[in-house]
Formats: structure tokens, C-alpha cells, sequence
């Protein structure tokens, strides 16, 4: 065996080294296990074995620096976090027979090699606001939810490691044409909790794995094919109706009583399923007749000429979605003959930083093609439509429009408008692409009624809000509806949509307001997906107060309690199978409620853990007498406690003391003294 210190090669009886002295067998830092010699993670704790060497530490010191500069302020507003345990999503990347590929280069021509292979890689990972954990020579550990977190961590994580593979298959052209030898690259993927340590200003930052995340990640690498992304049940769990995949059957993983099921990613969906509902169980709209009546009536104005607009609000799960697509049904039911033509764009929760990836996706939905569809698909989609809408006498498609919406696709160009765009100043291109997404607006519109959706505008990039304010003006002259779905987030770009259409639309436009169900409304919703009356009243209770009127809540509630066979069906109807007093917060909502807690005050997430500590209800009194105890570190900030909860209720974190016990913090021990 090789000494682990000097790399000597000693007998295989031989417990210290022959040159250095050295014992052979490497332990365990975390948990003192005894590992094997060319170990990377211990197979018991998850936890690093081999220490990052100076080399490595430069080469994440350099990648940490190049995170984009928005990904860079959320890490600076978490340096506060120490000792927090977060749920992840572990992306584990590495060189497919590094050790052979080294032994046929010199030493230069490998690390050359390597490091353009992870400055390649780390911008995949920072498109999806993942972080760069670690770097041990050949592997890149990276992290989707911790330091900083999002409501949809493994799917983010999932597109990263596609991502990387594409990106892996054009270097290895690159290096196979310059250095002769086959570079390929894996990418596994597993979910779990680690503890987050210590972040620095340089933005690295130190951890502790629990429960073998890590070690799991590193372990089912050895079934993956080169140039292929696995993933773990627990990851496919949450990502399956977006993604295409294979199921690679069962591995066995060392100190796992259970084999492993593991997926190998195919592709991204052409047309992607719903995160949302349990599969079987159904209910009618609840709750919200109102909301659909209003609605119902901007489209009877619109079929009657009149341009309109509506901004439907609502915090995350209350069901603003659900709404618009109920809306959707109704309108197809009415069975009127005068039905509008629907156009939706839907933000993506990644897509801020993607110029006009908002408005890509309205003229898809416009031309009746999918992100999926091939270049030539959508080319050949945007020709009919505007050599339909505007004919002329030479076939061709109107070339003040055409070349603007081509070029905003992506799409090859045809006819005069390479040209064109060639003597088109860039900067002049955003006043092009307004006009020429104008003049479809009006031809389409003239046509049949027109409603343009656009959905989770909080997500919004800036490029694609700044056109579309220009076109709301529409809504005063056109019979078209212009529906803008959002979250009430006032310091994201998609809010300046919502405020413009205040600001110009006046009278026509609507605002809805989408609360927390009533009492009487979530026990009709449970009623209606589990058969209620079936449930014995202490499930009834547990389910209503731990969802809390949110209907999202409720479906990922009742969809734990199924999993977890604490309720099971029976005949028709499903009953409790055991005594359960109280039910943690879904792992679907963990993400969700660490993303909003993430973007409050250093102050306000300081006093949020605190009320964690302090129980699950308490008066305002007992959390002022905890903060201002010398025992407790400071609050920055002239405002009172009562003013901070109130912030926090203002941004959705109501109950907080309930939430966060639930989350695991582990601030017992730090913040709050006998």
C-alpha cells in the first residue's frame, strides 16, 4: 500500500511507513474511523479524508472570486450563519481515470488541463446560485441550498450537472485534438444535511456532512458512466417530473443497510410536469370564487373590445397558478365561440441574471413551440405566423419585424436580415425588439382577444421587464389582457411591471389579492383529496394547523403523512394508521422557508433564531428579555422587537417560532445562556 504521507509503496502487511515512519492507516477527523488508504470521504460520516492541499486552496480561492457579483452579496449577507444546519443538494464532479490520465502527461500539461476543466465547470455552478464547497484534485464538491438557499435547490442542481456534462463533451474535443488522451468527466448527485461553518470574507467557507451526504455522493460515482449525470432516490424524488431519466436499478453502498436506487439524467422535458400535487389525489378549486369571477368578467370587457390588465397577488403556495389555470378551464367551458387566445411566459427561478429569457418564453408560447423544439422548428413556427399576420407579395416575412424577433429567438437568420442586424447598433437592438413585438401584439389582437400571462414575475430579469413596459400601453387601445402573477417581493425587477401598470392603466387595471384559506375552506380541500371524514379529528387538526390555510402546505403536509404510512388508504377512503402528535415541515417547504429567511436583516434573522429557542409561542416581552440579556450578542438596529416581528409577519414569516424548530437550527448551545 502507499503511505498516505509520503506516497512510499510499503508491503501490505506493513502497519507504519518503511521511509517515514508514518502510521499506514488513515483515520477519520470527525468520527476516528479507520479508512482505506485511498479514501476521500469516510464511508461512516460523510466527512473529507483527504485534506485539500495548497494547490487546491488556490484554485478555489480563485474560483470563489469569480462568483457573479449577485451570487457574491448573498454570501456576504450569510457570514453571520455559523453552526446552521441546511438541507443540500451535493453535486460531486470529477475526472473520470484522473490517476492513468496524469501518469501519461508531464505535470504541467495535467494542471493545465484541470484548471481549465474547473474554470469551465464553476460558472455552470454559479448560473444556479450553487457554491463551490470544496476542491480535492481531480473532484469539485458543490453545494445547492447552503450558504445560500432556494426553494428549488435539486432541480438547480440537476441543470448544473447536465450543464457540466455539455460542457465536459466540447472540452474533451478540445483536449483529446491537443494533448492526445480521453478526458471525461461524471457528475453524482445526493441530498442531505450538513452543518455550515464558518464563512469567510474571501467567500469560502467550512463545513461539517452529516449522515454519510457526502460519502454518498462520492460512492455511486462508481456506477456512473463517463460523461453521464446519477442521482440519488432522494433527489429524484423532487426533480422526476422535470427531467427525462433512466433507472440504473439498486447499487450497493458500504454502511447503508439498504441498497441505493440511482437515476442516471437524460435530458430536460420538452414539456416539463408540475412540482405540485400528489399524484391520485385531486380536488376541485376551493376558496377562491371570487377571485374567479373577476376574472371571468376582464375577459367578457376584453371579448367586448376593451384592453384590460390584472395583477393577481398572493404569497408562495396560495394557489395563484391554480387560479390562473382554473380561470383557463372555465373560459374553454363557457363554450362561447369567441375564446382568447392565451400566451404565457413563465419566469424561471435561475433566470435573473438571463437576459430576456421572460420574453424568449412569451414568443414561444406565441408561436406554439417549446423550449425543447429545435432551431429549425422554431424558425420555420415564427415565418407562418408572420407571413400570415403581415403577407406580402414577395412570401417574405416583414423584414422591420423578422430579423428583431429572429435575433431574440436565437434563431439562424434568412434573407436581408443578417444585414440588417449588422448595421443595427446593439444598443439600439431593446427599441427594435419593442416595435416589432408591438406590431404582432396589434395584428394578433385584431384578429381574436388576446391574454398575455406572465407568471412569477418576481423572478423576472430586468431586460425583458424593461420591454414589456413599453407594450402595457397597449392595454389602453387593443382588446388584449395583459395578466401579471407575481409574489408581493417590492425589491425584485418584476416589481417595477407591476408598479408601471399602476401608474398607466388606471381604472383598467384589476388587482386580486390571494389569501390564506379560511378554516371552513381547508377542511373542504382535505375533504376533498383524502375522503375527511374518514381521518379521526386529531389527524384532521394536525393537518389544518400545520398548513395553515396554505393550500400548498396542505398537499405536501398530507403527501409526508402518505409517505410516511401515517396515513394509508382503506377500501375507499384513507384512515390514520398511527398516533402522530405533531409533523415536522416537509423537506418540499424546507427549501422554500430557507430562501425567505436567507433575504431578511442580519437583524431579523438574528431575532427569528432567538424566537426559535424561545418556543412556539411566547410573549413579545420574553423575546425582548432574551435579546437584551448580556448573554446574548447585540441586535444592530434602533428597532424595537415588536416593530421586527412585525417585519417578519409582513414577509410571510408568521408563527416563526413554530417554523424554525422544525428546520433544526442548532442554536440551543449559542444563542440563548441559562
Amino acid at each position: 500500500m502507499n503511505c498516505p504521507h509520503c506516497q512510499t509503496a510499503n508491503p501490505d502487511s506493513a502497519s507504519f511507513c518503511l521511509n517515514c515512519g508514518k502510521a499506514l492507516a488513515q483515520k477519520c477527523d470527525n468520527c476516528q474511523a479507520e479508512l482505506a488508504p485511498d479514501a476521500r470521504f469516510c464511508m461512516y460520516c460523510g466527512h473529507p479524508v483527504a485534506a485539500s492541499s495548497a494547490f487546491d486552496e488556490e484554485r478555489l480561492s480563485r474560483l470563489a472570486a469569480s462568483a457573479p457579483e449577485p451570487l457574491a452579496d448573498k454570501l456576504r449577507a450569510s457570514l453571520d450563519i455559523t453552526g446552521e444546519r441546511r438541507v443540500v443538494t451535493v453535486l460531486l464532479i470529477d475526472v473520470v481515470g484522473s490517476t492513468a490520465l496524469a501518469e501519461q502527461l508531464d505535470v504541467e500539461s495535467w494542471s493545465t488541463i484541470m484548471n481549465t476543466a474547473l474554470e469551465r465547470v464553476a460558472p455552470a455552478i454559479y448560473r444556479y446560485e450553487g457554491t463551490i464547497a470544496r476542491l480535492m484534485g481531480d473532484a469539485l464538491v458543490a453545494f445547492f441550498g447552503a450558504p445560500v438557499a432556494h426553494e428549488d435547490d435539486p432541480v438547480r442542481a440537476v441543470h448544473a450537472a447536465l450543464d457540466v456534462i455539455d460542457l465536459a463533451k466540447t472540452y474533451s474535443q478540445e483536449v483529446l485534438e491537443e494533448y492526445g488522451v480521453q478526458f471525461a468527466m461524471r457528475a453524482c448527485l445526493s441530498h442531505g444535511p450538513v452543518v455550515i461553518e464558518n464563512i469567510h470574507r474571501d467567500l469560502k467557507y467550512e463545513y461539517t456532512p452529516i449522515g454519510g451526504v457526502i460519502n454518498m455522493a462520492g460512492l455511486i460515482k462508481f456506477a456512473a458512466d463517463p460523461m453521464t449525470a446519477l442521482i440519488t432516490g432522494d433527489v429524484y424524488h423532487y426533480v422526476e417530473p422535470l427531467f427525462n431519466f433512466s433507472d440504473q436499478g439498486v447499487v450497493e453502498v458500504q454502511n447503508q443497510e439498504d441498497p441505493v436506487r440511482v437515476y442516471q439524467v437524460l435530458s430536460r422535458k420538452e414539456v416539463p410536469g408540475s412540482l405540485r400535487g400528489i399524484a391520485g389525489l385531486e380536488s376541485p378549486i376551493v376558496g377562491r370564487e371570487n377571485e374567479l369571477n373577476r376574472l371571468m368578467g376582464l375577459c367578457t370587457a376584453v371579448q367586448a373590445g376593451l384592453g384590460r390588465a390584472v395583477v393577481i397577488l398572493g404569497e408562495p403556495g396560495l394557489g395563484k397558478s391554480r387560479l390562473v389555470r382554473e380561470w383557463q378551464v372555465r373560459i374553454a367551458g363557457e363554450h362561447t365561440g369567441i375564446t382568447p387566445q392565451w400566451v404565457e411566459g413563465r419566469c424561471l427561478s435561475y433566470g435573473g441574471g438571463l437576459a430576456y429569457h421572460l420574453l424568449q418564453d412569451l414568443l414561444r408560447s406565441l408561436l406554439g413551440v417549446s423550449g425543447g423544439s429545435t432551431e429549425e422548428e422554431t424558425h420555420q413556427a415564427l415565418v407562418d405566423l408572420l407571413t400570415d399576420l403581415i403577407p406580402s407579395s414577395d412570401g417574405r416575412p416583414p423584414m422591420n419585424i423578422y430579423p428583431y424577433l429572429a435575433h431574440l429567438l436565437t434563431v439562424r437568420l434568412e434573407w436581408d436580415a443578417p444585414e440588417i442586424l449588422q448595421h443595427t447598433d446593439p444598443q439600439a437592438l431593446q427599441v427594435h425588439y419593442v416595435d416589432a413585438l408591438r406590431a404582432v401584439l396589434v395584428a394578433l389582437s385584431e384578429k381574436r382577444s388576446l391574454v398575455l400571462i406572465l407568471e412569477d414575475l418576481h423572478w423576472a430579469d430586468p431586460s425583458s421587464v424593461d420591454v414589456l413596459k413599453k407594450l402595457l400601453s397597449l392595454a389602453r387601445s387593443h382588446p388584449l389582457l395583459f395578466c401579471l402573477v407575481s409574489r408581493p417581493e417590492m425589491d425584485v425587477p418584476g416589481w417595477k411591471l407591476i408598479q408601471e401598470a399602476r401608474d398607466i392603466l388606471g381604472s383598467s387595471l384589476t388587482e386580486i389579492s390571494i389569501d390564506s384559506l379560511s378554516e371552513i375552506d381547508s377542511r373542504k380541500l382535505v375533504a376533498n383529496l383524502l375522503e375527511f371524514e374518514a381521518l379521526d379529528e386529531d389527524m384532521r387538526r394536525l393537518i389544518l394547523r400545520r398548513a395553515e390555510g396554505n393550500p400548498f402546505f396542505v398537499e405536501e403536509v398530507i403527501r409526508m403523512l402518505i409517505e410516511q404510512s401515517a396515513i394509508i388508504r382503506q377500501n375507499d377512503g384513507w384512515i390514520a394508521s398511527a398516533k402522530i402528535n405533531e409533523v415536522q415541515i416537509p423537506n418540499n417547504l424546507q427549501g422554500l422557508l430557507m430562501a425567505r429567511i436567507d433575504r431578511l436583516a442580519e437583524e431579523d434573522r438574528y431575532s427569528l433564531r432567538v424566537a426559535s429557542v424561545v418556543g412556539r409561542q411566547f410573549p413579545v416581552r420574553v423575546l425582548e428579555h432574551v435579546l437584551s440579556d448580556g448573554a446574548s450578542r447585540a441586535v444592530a438596529g434602533s428597532e424595537s422587537i415588536q416593530d421586527r416581528l412585525s417585519a417578519l409577519e409582513a414577509a410571510g414569516l408568521v408563527n416563526v417560532a413554530q417554523c424554525l424548530p422544525d428546520l433544526e437550527y442548532q442554536f440551543r448551545h449559542s444563542l440563548v445562556q441559562d
